[in-house]
Formats: C-alpha cells, structure tokens, sequence
C-alpha cells in the first residue's frame, strides 16, 4: 500500500535500519523528528547504542516509544579503549526488545583505537551475539580484509549487516556469501559516488537495506547534522533511479529484509 504526497509515490511503513536517535542532537526536537518521519512514511527505527553512555539512553528511548523504535546495544569501534568493559553490554542484550548487537565493528583510519584493542573488542562482541541469536551492526572502514577473515570464522553462526557499507563493488560478494546484508545510506545520494551506485546497483535485491545513521552521514540535499529518518526517502529515490525501479519497490523490498533480519521486528 502507498499514498502520494508531495507528488511522489512513497510507500508506508518504512524502516530506518540505522539511525542515532539517541544521539544529544535529537533531544529536543525528538516529537517533531518522529512526527515528520511518519509524514514521510518511515514508522519503524532501528537505534544503535555506540558508547556506554547511550546504552542508557537507548533503553529509555525505548521505553517512551516502543511501538515504533527498536533497540540495539554495542560499543562502536571509536568509543573503545582498554579499559572499555563489555561485561556491561550483558544486561541490555538480555532484554525482550533488542534486535540487534550493535553498533559494533572495525576502523583502521589514523585517528581510531589500536587496531588489536578494535578486533578484540569485536570479536568478544560477535560471541555476545552467536550466543543470543541476535544479528549485528557492523561498521567497517578501512578494515575490510580483517573483517572478513574475523567474519569467516562464525560463518553460519552471525547474521547481520554491514551498514552504510563503503567496501567496493569488487568485495562485496564475500560478505554477502556469509550471508550478510548490506545498507545504504546518504552516501549514494551524492554527485560522483560511484563506488556507491556500483554497489547500489549490483547487489540482490533481498539482501539490500536503507538506512540515513542520522545525524552522521549527509545527503545530496541535506548536511549530516540535518539528516533525520525522513532522509531515507532520498535514498530509496537514488537507488530507484540507479536500478531503474519504482520507489515503491525499494522501499518495500528493504522494508521486508528488515524485518527478516531483524526478527523480532515481527
């Protein structure tokens, strides 16, 4: 089912994959965040935690709107040190309402944690989930060799996704072999992406995601910091237009691989 508004096509009950509601920037404009997610169509949020102090504020975002946001619990690569205690993490991957591990992941550019603090951390939290049963938010930049050989190692024991994934063309197949899927984000929208539309372009259709990770990732149209779950209607249009499809068709086939991955999305 869709309606038209705007004089575009756009399909209802759309998923934003990845997105930092809880991020401090949200705090005070939340409601209309929502409100103009739902003008838009987009009435389900995957949210991440990515340092210590937002598994809190993860939980309590989930228990002022838990019809419509969905919570995952991780300590992102960049928050991590070695003192960082994952023992933490136990409780919230206990709750009824998690759905995912994350976000958790690799980054090997200059300015992150020591690489060997990153891939234990990593793989301690890839155990966390092969016990749970939950999938994984993988962010991976700059360390997609390591990632796949650490990946390989749980083949049939991890699902998940790689979000708003920048890896290439040229690799992509591999995680999608581990049966992995793959998110796109504001990054395909931009002039000259080619890596992106590539990508965009060649991946099956039921292992595509769409995603904004608001307030992180700009738009062709939008600054990172302006980006909000609405924005993923920006996406889906550029994929569309890429793959020569309706955004109808975009926006339904992410929306049902959500809900695959995440099951408890059901």
């Amino acid at each position: 089912m869709h309606f038209v508004k705007a004089g575009k096509t756009v399909l209802q009950n759309l998923v934003d994959t990845h997105c930092h509601l809880n991020d401090p920037i949200f705090s005070d404009r939340l409601p209309e965040v929502l409100e103009r997610a739902k003008e838009a169509g987009v009435t389900a949020f995957i949210v991440p935690s990515y340092d210590i102090e937002s598994l809190e504020r993860t939980a309590i975002l989930f228990g002022r709107h838990p019809e419509n946001i969905f919570p995952a619990y991780g300590l992102h690569p960049w928050f991590l040190s070695e003192d960082t205690d994952l023992s933490l993490l136990c409780p919230y991957l206990l709750k009824e309402e998690t759905v995912a591990v994350g976000e958790i992941g690799l980054d090997f550019s200059l300015e992150c944690p020591p690489a060997e603090i990153q891939v234990s951390a990593l793989i301690r939290q890839l155990d966390m989930a092969a016990e749970s049963g939950l999938p994984v938010l993988i962010h991976c930049r700059k360390a997609f060799d390591r990632l796949y050989e650490i990946l390989s190692s749980y083949r049939g024991r991890i699902r998940g996704v790689l979000h708003s994934y920048s890896g290439g063309k040229d690799g992509m197949n591999r995680f999608l072999d581990l049966g992995f899927y793959l998110s796109f984000s504001g990054s395909v929208t931009r002039q000259n992406a080619r890596k992106y539309s590539q990508c965009a372009k060649a991946i099956p259709l039921d292992r595509m995601l769409l995603e904004t990770d608001a307030p992180s990732i700009a738009t062709q149209s939008t600054v990172a910091s302006e980006v909000e779950p609405r924005h993923i209607l920006e996406v889906a249009d550029k994929i569309a237009e890429i793959r020569n499809l309706s955004i109808s068709e975009v926006c339904g086939r992410s929306a049902e691989n959500a809900r695959m991955l995440f099951s408890k999305m059901r």
